[in-house]
């Protein structure tokens, strides 16, 4: 500011200062009561709803990673994590991590993930020790994969292409339209050609 001040001279530097908190009161002024009432109908949604939705989304993203991939190795549970969010992201899924985890759960086996077609219940944790860690462990694991999205913060188990996986013990049909990207554990994670 110094080197302004001498190089334009003070009489300058004194309009630029002036002029500042008329410019910034000219902003607080465009912000009219329709205005954001507009947005109160529209966009907004109260904190308690966004926390109850994060929490919604969490557990949708447990549920998957614990029914789909409880006995894989960790890289395995990463993996499924991130085909989900990066068909939340896809313009071909739904937009909410529950929206993809249970697209279609309405017809029996016939959906995007098993467990939530299967008839069972999609809750977890309920049992011994072993199970009991295995509902934590993909917890964890959902929690902190949700946040590095929130952050858009890409995963790196997989390409951010990666949309479909399945069990190495079989052989779907629809398996040869698309290119296989990896196989961690008993999962075999492909991208669209």
């Amino acid at each position: 500011m110094a080197k302004f001040i001498l190089q334009y001279g003070l009489a300058v530097a004194f309009l630029l200062l002036a002029a500042w908190p008329a410019a910034s009161q000219q902003a607080a002024n465009s912000l009219t009561p329709e205005l954001l009432a507009q947005y109160a109908k529209t966009e907004f949604k109260p904190t308690d709803e966004k926390r109850a939705l994060v929490a919604k989304e969490k557990t949708c993203l447990t549920q998957a990673i614990y029914h789909e991939a409880r006995g894989e190795p960790e890289d395995g549970q990463w993996a499924v994590a991130q085909v989900i969010l990066n068909r939340v992201q896809h313009p071909k899924y739904p937009d909410t991590v529950c929206g993809v985890v249970f697209q279609n759960a309405h017809r029996l086996h016939s959906c995007q993930f098993s467990f939530a077609c299967d008839g069972k219940s999609d809750n977890g944790g309920k049992g011994n020790r072993i199970v009991r860690e295995s509902w934590v462990k993909a917890g964890l694991i959902a929690s902190t994969a949700f946040k590095r999205f929130q952050q858009r913060d890409h995963l790196d188990a997989l390409p951010a292409t990666a949309l479909f996986y399945h069990a190495a013990r079989v052989s779907p049909s629809w398996a040869t339209a698309y290119q296989p990207v990896k196989k961690i554990g008993a999962h075999i994670f492909y991208t669209p050609l």
